[in-house]
């Protein structure tokens, strides 16, 4: 089965791990409460469709909660998230070399089997860039790869987003809680104030409806990627927590607006799941 490993790491989870709403733990750690042993979140970024097509199935039947980072005004839309296009447009594209030499990069073969490490070079270039620079280098990518593309839709159907109806009945339940993860996904330490601000309370306005209280998670997560200009903001809004892509564990006293997590996926062997989540390794 293809999706075997994902239900392997939630049976591990559900087995060895006291697995709790995100918003429950932090409610305990800011009441003063103990948290039981070995407490694990299951949190998942941006709202792909196979949250609810993979993920809510299996979870419901383990009765396992999780929390879904929505970003907010890609929801229930054709738009992909701009690096889940540019990996398509890479791959699926039949042109066979691109030039970027007037954005500070080279000439790239597209022939060679190398689009994996075309598509990591250049999207670490698009992640350093303000918010117009990034969007005149993917209107170029876009015009120069589009014109030729394989014709098929693989790809685009793994970067397809949930619809408001399908988080409705997913909602219904309680399992899954809802966070905020911007309205458009664009790292905002990149942002210019204005931008910033609009970027983190409207997609938090959008998901107020659902949760008792406002949770974040950071687009791309990394240090860099956010900065205190957000932070404040959040707290402005009373938002109980925010979560980077920083790998490691949390303490209690671990700073609310930087938690860290695991990044898990399916190529993540059994040994190396046991390990990141006992925090042997990060």
């Amino acid at each position: 089965m293809p999706f075997e490993p994902f239900k392997w790491q939630l049976e591990y989870l559900k087995k060895y791990y006291t697995v709790m709403h995100l918003q429950d733990v932090m409610q305990k750690i800011q009441h003063g409460e103990v948290l039981p042993d070995n407490t694990a979140v299951i949190t998942f970024d941006d709202g792909f469709k196979n949250n609810y097509s993979v993920a809510y199935p299996l979870l419901q039947q383990l009765n396992l909660p999780a929390t879904i980072f929505l970003v907010t005004d890609m929801i229930g839309t054709d738009r992909l998230i701009w690096s889940d296009e540019l990996y398509m447009l890479l791959l699926e594209t039949k042109v066979k070399r691109i030039d970027l030499r007037d954005f500070g990069l080279g000439i790239f073969d597209l022939s060679t089997g190398s689009k994996l490490q075309t598509f990591n070079i250049i999207g670490d270039k698009l992640k350093a860039l303000k918010h117009d620079d990034k969007n005149d280098m993917i209107s170029y990518i876009k015009k120069s790869l589009s014109a030729e593309t394989a014709g098929t839709t693989s790809y685009a159907d793994n970067f397809k987003l949930l619809s408001w109806e399908e988080i409705k009945l997913m909602d219904q339940g309680g399992l899954i809680h809802w966070g905020a993860h911007t309205c458009t996904h664009e790292i905002l330490s990149n942002l210019d104030d204005n931008a910033l601000n609009d970027e983190i309370r409207n997609s938090c306005a959008r998901i107020s409806q659902y949760n008792q209280k406002l949770l974040f998670a950071y687009p791309n997560g990394r240090k860099q990627d956010f900065d205190g200009r957000a932070k404040a903001i959040l707290k402005q809004l009373n938002v109980l927590c925010s979560l980077t892509t920083v790998s490691g564990l949390n303490s209690c006293s671990q700073d609310p607006y930087e938690l860290k997590r695991i990044k898990i996926g399916h190529d993540t062997t059994r040994h190396r799941f046991k390990l990141l989540c006992s925090g042997v390794i990060c």
